[in-house]
Formats: structure tokens, C-alpha cells, sequence
């Protein structure tokens, strides 16, 4: 099989072998659970229980208030002891409802299935259920799903990428998923089909996951109604992003400031998919994920399925604790990911990993020494050096003009920088800014 890719991108040392060949585990149910009432992109949900409510499981905790938002559910039985503003990994501020689980009532409770027909049930019909559910994307980018379905009515959808490629070093989650859950999200890929009627449906995996190309190819047979094909990506980083992979995958070009449905395709994340199933067969929303605790820092890593709102502590604790000097822990992947200063945090609908690094990992920053190796790798053909410079200087008209924007910053630039530049943090910061420098014009 010819594996296809895209021009440019990296090839960090994929550190997958932590956790690539360790099961799905679930984790205890917590004593203790905090759900933050951010965990999409879009607007925070607005809290519909206020302390001392009693929930079940799946019971709203947070209505979506507009349309680029996503409802937040509880993920157990019990109190709502409090809501409290906390910080989200990156340092923003979110309310959190915190609540006193009970145990015994949460691993009671159970789903029923639907025995639904989906032939029988329309486009508009599926877009309810996926917003109903608090769908959003869990490959990291959390953008509510339903809004990702939705075209305007001058476009159409025609090609469904389910994104399989998990290029991030580390992570691994996605990968038991497509082995452990195939065909679950075999399902769940009829039922979008179903409602779309898709001229193409390609489930994208780097080649460095044979076992999930070959768990999906014995059975296609099965699925032989569904217009569907294994492509099998060579193992390079960025592959799994959106518009590297619509490229790599269909030949369509995304432009500039475009997404997917503006050459007519959606890309699905595989554990997105997999909500997307359990949301239309069983009425479950996303209360839970799967995600990978890994790095030379913790003393058995794997792949576990948690609450949302689990504590990160207890993740450390099911995974034997920390060993050795931990140098940084990052939510995400490490060419992503978020530094946590510390681990009074809590698993989200977006939470895809927890790295433990130790000193081996983690380099010293110096100064740039214009090789321009971050301008040969940059898939969007962009100049990072002087994004880095001109964000240092405070340089935004300049930034602008150079297409910051365009970065979507998968952190290739980042990862070849003799100099161990962390161009990615720079540009964040020049987005950030403009972006509120542009809402506060707006207003005036």
C-alpha cells in the first residue's frame, strides 16, 4: 500500500511505544469531580444548576448560549458542592461545577440502546442529536461538532476524512480507540452517510498503525453499502492536521482564511466519531474520553478511559505516580501542548493526553541564528523566524502582513530550532493580541 503525505513537516521521535500496545483501561469512578463549563471553542456554556442540585448521569449542567458553543453534561450521579471560577490549561478563566459523586448511582446507570433505523432519520435530525449530546472535536480543537456539519446553503458536503493519523509524539488514545472500537465507528460512519450521502469516505491512518489499517480493512466487506477506503499516510508530523490531511487525502486545496467545507469536506476526529455513535445509538452525551498519560515521568503509562472532570492527580495515581525529576507536564502532545505549572487540573472533552517530561526531554532556549530550517519545514509556507521576532518586538502590523493567522501552530518550527526557540508560543501570544486588539476596534 502507497502511503500518501504532504509537502514540507517533520519527523519528531514518536515516543508512542509508552502506551501503543497498552489496552484501554477505565479508571475508578472519583469521589470528586470538577467540569468545567468551558470545553469547546466558542462561548462558555452557562451554568443551569447552582449548589446543592442533585444530577444523574447526563444530566445538563451547562446550556450552550450561542451557536459556536457546546452543552456541558454530568459525567456522574450526585451534589453540586460548588461552582468556582478556575483556570483552564493556558491560563484563561472558566467557571467549574464541582460535584460530590455518588458512586454507587454512577456505576449503576447505564445508557439504553436505540435500536434506531438510520435510513430513517434526517440530516436536521442528526445535527439535534450531535448538538443535544455537547459533541465537539476531540482530536484537541473542541469546535462544536454540529456547526462543523453545517454548510451554508451555497456549499455542500461530499467527502468525509475521518482523521485516524494521531501524528502528535506520545499520544496514542486514538489509536486503541480504532483497534478496541472499530466497529462502533464503522456505525457511526453509516449514520453520518446516511444523512450526507458522501460521494467518498476515507478513514486516513499513519502508517505506523498497521493493526488499525488492518482492523478497518477486514471490514469493509461488511460495510460494502458505504462509499468508504482505507488511506494509509506515511508517519509525519503534521499529517493529521486539516488541511495538510483534506490535501494529502483528496488533492483539494484549502485557501487561505478557508476551512474544509470550502472545498466540500469535513474531517472527523476517530474518538469524534466515536461521540458521535454513542450519542445516536444510546443518547449518551460526552461525559467521557479516552486519553494517554505518558512520558519518562510516570511509572506506568497508559491509555485510560475517564470521567469528564476527573482530577489529573488521580490519573497520576492510577498510572503508579510520579518517578524521577519531572522537568514540565503538558496537556496535549508536546508539539502542541500546553505547559501545567501545576496538577490541580481535570480531564475535558478535549483532553486527548497528559505528558510527564523529565529533564532529557526539555531544552534551553538561546538565540536565534537565522538558519531558516523553521521556513523549510513550515507546511504553510509561512517565514516563523521573523513571526517569532516581530512578536517579541510587539511588531503587530508587521505580523499581520506576513499572514500570522495562517499559522496554525502545529509547532514544526519549534521542534527543528537548534536555538529550541519556542516560535509556537510567540505566535500564539501575536494572535491572542491581535485578536482583542480587532474585537476592541470593533466596539469603538
Amino acid at each position: 500500500m502507497a502511503h500518501l503525505t504532504f509537502k514540507k513537516g517533520v519527523h519528531p521521535p514518536s515516543n508512542k511505544s509508552f502506551t501503543e500496545h497498552r489496552s484501554i483501561e477505565r479508571i475508578p469512578v472519583p469521589e470528586t469531580l470538577l467540569v468545567p463549563l468551558s470545553q469547546h471553542l466558542g462561548v462558555p456554556a452557562n451554568p443551569v444548576v447552582q449548589k446543592g442540585d442533585h444530577v444523574a448521569v447526563g444530566d445538563l449542567l451547562g446550556e450552550a448560549p450561542r451557536l459556536i458553543s457546546a452543552r456541558i453534561h454530568s459525567p456522574a450521579a450526585g451534589v453540586v458542592k460548588r461552582i468556582v471560577d478556575q483556570p483552564l490549561p493556558g491560563g484563561n478563566l472558566a467557571q467549574y461545577v464541582e460535584i460530590t459523586v455518588d458512586r454507587e448511582a454512577t456505576e449503576r446507570h447505564t445508557f439504553p440502546g436505540n435500536d434506531v433505523d438510520p435510513a430513517s432519520v434526517s440530516r436536521e435530525q442528526l445535527l439535534e442529536i450531535i448538538r443535544a449530546a455537547g459533541v465537539v472535536g476531540m482530536g484537541g480543537a473542541t469546535f462544536p461538532t454540529d456547526v462543523k456539519f453545517s454548510p451554508t446553503k451555497d456549499k455542500s458536503l461530499d467527502v468525509l476524512v475521518v482523521n485516524g493519523a494521531e501524528c502528535e509524539p506520545y499520544l496514542t488514545c486514538d489509536h486503541r480507540v480504532m483497534v478496541e472500537e472499530t466497529e462502533a465507528l464503522m456505525r457511526g460512519c453509516r449514520a453520518l452517510h446516511n444523512a450526507y450521502r458522501f460521494e467518498a469516505i476515507y478513514i486516513a491512518i499513519e502508517a505506523n498503525k498497521p493493526d488499525a489499517i488492518k482492523a478497518f480493512e477486514d471490514l469493509i466487506a461488511v460495510y460494502s453499502d458505504l462509499p468508504i477506503k482505507v488511506v494509509s499516510l506515511s508517519t509525519k508530523y503534521p499529517q493529521g492536521a486539516e488541511k495538510m490531511l483534506v490535501r494529502t487525502v483528496t488533492g483539494r486545496v484549502i485557501p487561505t482564511g478557508k476551512l474544509p467545507l470550502d472545498v466540500g469536506a469535513v474531517v472527523c476526529n476517530v474518538q469524534t466519531l466515536f461521540a458521535i455513535y454513542e450519542a445516536y445509538f444510546f443518547r449518551k452525551p460526552v461525559i467521557e474520553r479516552v486519553l494517554t498519560v505518558s512520558g519518562a515521568g510516570i511509572d506506568r503509562p497508559k491509555n485510560i478511559r475517564a470521567l469528564v472532570g476527573t482530577p489529573l492527580e488521580l490519573l497520576v495515581e492510577h498510572c503508579g505516580g510520579i518517578t524521577g525529576p519531572v522537568n514540565k507536564v503538558v496537556a496535549g502532545g508536546p508539539m502542541t501542548g500546553t505547559s501545567l505549572p501545576t496538577l490541580d487540573y481535570s480531564v475535558s472533552k478535549g483532553s486527548s493526553g497528559f505528558l510527564f517530561l523529565t529533564n532529557a526531554d526539555v531544552e534551553t532556549e538561546n538565540p536565534c541564528i537565522r538558519c531558516s530550517r523553521c521556513v523549510s519545514v513550515c507546511p504553510m509556507n509561512l517565514m516563523p523566524l521573523k513571526l517569532a521576532a516581530y512578536s517579541r518586538a510587539g511588531r503587530y502590523s508587521e505580523l499581520k502582513r506576513l499572514a500570522v493567522n495562517s499559522c496554525f501552530e502545529c509547532g514544526s518550527c519549534s521542534f527543528v530550532c537548534p536555538a529550541k526557540i519556542n516560535i509556537v508560543a510567540y505566535v500564539r501570544h501575536a494572535k491572542k493580541y491581535i485578536r482583542l486588539h480587532n474585537a476592541r476596534e470593533n466596539k469603538r
